[in-house]
């Protein structure tokens, strides 16, 4: 365990070395201030028949959408990139497979990693959008319904970074692990948006987890085989990812 827990903060001092991390944060705290002053600016030139703290509240709910299913996947590919498929590159991945380190920690101690970095990016969206809500709404209602979407949504952002880490294993270009994880999820998620029958059977399509939870709750059997299904992919995709890793040599 101690030496899981050892590769684990390895990988994210590596990721925290990459400035490219910060700019993006950076960017999302940016576009939650800007999405707020539209806000605001939109009830003044309506001489205020539109409320802008109406607007403004709920907006960690309004925001989540855009970030959890375009910002975030961006941010994760990325990441995947830069813990597999750039170490196979610069060949730095042979130091590592020499320490007294199983591949199977190895590999899940990045997937971790990966986790990790998604993890902050939506709670620090939380926190800002909280805030501007609180600061410009004057309001707390639905905060906690807020927070428990955001921790649901975390259940299948776990399977996106599995299917991240799966596809770096197919290849050893950095740039072309980035633009293959990301012209599959786009394909995926717009072919279920074109095939809705088939957009409910895709991991894609189940980002938005907590819609199944919040408001109108689907039948609890619903409920169980959409989990099961985000555990198949995981299964899958960790299973498949790992094999990779493994048999992989250098």
């Amino acid at each position: 365990m101690r030496t899981a827990i050892g590769n684990y903060k390895n990988e994210i001092r590596k990721l925290r070395a990459r400035k490219k991390y910060y700019v993006f944060l950076i960017l999302e705290i940016l576009v939650c201030i800007v999405w707020g002053l539209i806000s605001i600016l939109i009830s003044k030139a309506s001489n205020g028949y539109i409320d802008g703290g109406f607007m403004l509240a709920g907006m960690n709910m309004t925001t989540l959408g855009f970030f959890i299913e375009i910002y975030i996947p961006l941010i994760i590919f990325m990441a995947a990139c830069d813990v597999y498929t750039s170490e196979i590159h610069d060949g730095t991945i042979r130091a590592i497979f020499m320490r007294p380190v199983s591949r199977l920690k190895l590999y899940f101690s990045k997937v971790a990693a990966i986790m990790t970095v998604a993890t902050v990016y939506l709670v620090i969206l939380f926190v800002i959008t909280t805030m501007m809500q609180i600061i410009g709404a004057k309001s707390i209602d639905g905060i906690f319904t807020a927070f428990m979407s955001y921790f649901l949504d975390l259940i299948p952002m776990l399977i996106l970074v599995l299917f991240a880490a799966m596809i770096n294993q197919f290849v050893s270009s950095t740039s072309l692990s980035v633009i293959l994880c990301i012209i599959m999820y786009i394909g995926l998620y717009a072919f279920g948006v074109v095939v809705p029958q088939a957009g409910s059977l895709l991991f894609t399509g189940l980002l938005m987890w907590h819609k199944m939870w919040v408001g109108i709750m689907l039948p609890f059997g619903v409920m169980v085989s959409k989990l099961g299904m985000l555990v198949g992919y995981g299964m899958v995709f960790g299973c498949i990812g790992y094999y990779l890793f493994e048999r992989r040599e250098v």
